[in-house]
């Protein structure tokens, strides 16, 4: 989703959230949206989503249809809350907590946006750099060596190959692996099966699974957070909360543990027998049994993961400067042992 539909969404929300809380009903609220953007000098990008809502529902969808019509809009977990208060017909209490956690998103991604723009821009020189270098400058540099003899020029023309080699290799491999991501993200609704094991493969991941992990607990512990708080009881949020998943593997899990609790087993056991959920998840869930607060543990385990999936990024951005510094600095260095010292040899050979 782009930026400018997560701040029309984003946008949406808070006027929403506002104007319930005055006691307007949802179609009223719609409305008042609608007219706002029609007197707004500028656009007004949260009426204009309010707008369309409100088509819909002139044409007789529900608001929670209405939603799922503008998919494009609206992530999964939004339609599926949305979805669960409209037929637990208490939508104005969603808006509140919808809120906090697109504001929580926004200020993550915004975060890791401006952390990244650093290492993208020298990754992104260094990648033209090397084709640069493979393209043009080697091909130039072999030519001109060509015409020395002696063991300088040849050890020149040889380590000129062994670089370029060394420059394509890993040049080639990053062009595979995006290639790879992109097709996988374009086949996400595919083949089941397929699916389930690539998710269960990124989850064991070193670095990449656990930062999932933490991602999928964050909005699956929200999304309990907010079904269990509406009344609704433990094995149907675990239901619907599943589905508001990503990873396949990671919802596979959740739907066992459901199923387990639903034949008698407690919900901590379940949770702590399946090895792709965070055993922590399972060790808060066993807290909240014993204390009888099943429903408010799920607010505690959103806030630790939210602080976790923080720390992890800090962690990642800080370790991501080095690395491309180490490896510029392995480039620079195999270019001065491979040319410019037996460039001197060269030299005093003509010397």
């Amino acid at each position: 989703m782009s930026k400018n539909r997560e701040r029309a969404v984003l946008e949406f929300t808070e006027m929403m959230e506002i104007l319930l809380n005055s006691g307007l009903s949802i179609k009223d609220a719609l409305e008042v949206l609608t007219v706002t953007g029609q007197e707004a000098s500028r656009g007004n990008r949260g009426a204009s989503l309010g707008k369309q809502l409100l088509e819909y529902i002139h044409k007789g969808a529900s608001f929670a249809q209405a939603v799922n019509q503008l998919e494009e809009y609206f992530p999964p977990i939004y339609r599926g809350m949305i979805r669960v208060g409209n037929a637990a017909g208490s939508v104005e209490r969603i808006f509140p907590r919808l809120r906090v956690y697109l504001s929580d998103q926004k200020k993550l991604r915004e975060k890791v946006s401006a952390a990244l723009v650093y290492p993208v821009l020298v990754l992104a020189v260094a990648f033209l750099g090397t084709l640069g270098l493979i393209f043009f400058v080697m091909p130039k540099m072999e030519q001109i060596f060509a015409g020395f003899g002696g063991d300088a020029g040849n050890t020149v023309r040889g380590n000129i190959r062994i670089i370029e080699t060394g420059l394509i290799i890993p040049s080639f491999l990053l062009t595979l692996i995006l290639c790879i991501l992109i097709v996988i993200r374009k086949n996400k609704g595919g083949s089941s099966e397929i699916n389930k094991l690539i998710d269960l493969h990124l989850l064991s991941m070193p670095l990449i699974g656990p930062y999932i992990s933490s991602w999928e607990t964050f909005n699956f512990s929200f999304a309990m957070e907010v079904l269990t708080g509406g009344g609704i009881a433990v094995e149907n949020a675990l239901g619907e909360a599943a589905n508001l998943v990503s990873n396949s593997a990671y919802r596979l899990s959740l739907l066992k543990v459901r199923e387990r609790v639903l034949n008698g087993g407690s919900l901590a056991a379940a949770f702590l027998k399946e090895t792709a959920l965070p055993s922590n998840l399972g060790h808060w869930v066993a807290v909240g049994e014993k204390a009888g607060k099943t429903d408010l543990v799920f607010s505690r385990i959103r806030s630790w993961f939210q602080e976790e999936l923080e720390q992890r990024t800090s962690k990642f951005l800080l370790l991501l400067e080095p690395v491309l510094i180490i490896i510029i600095g392995l480039v620079i260095l195999g270019l001065v042992v491979g040319i410019i010292l037996p460039l001197f040899s060269i030299y005093g050979t003509i010397l």
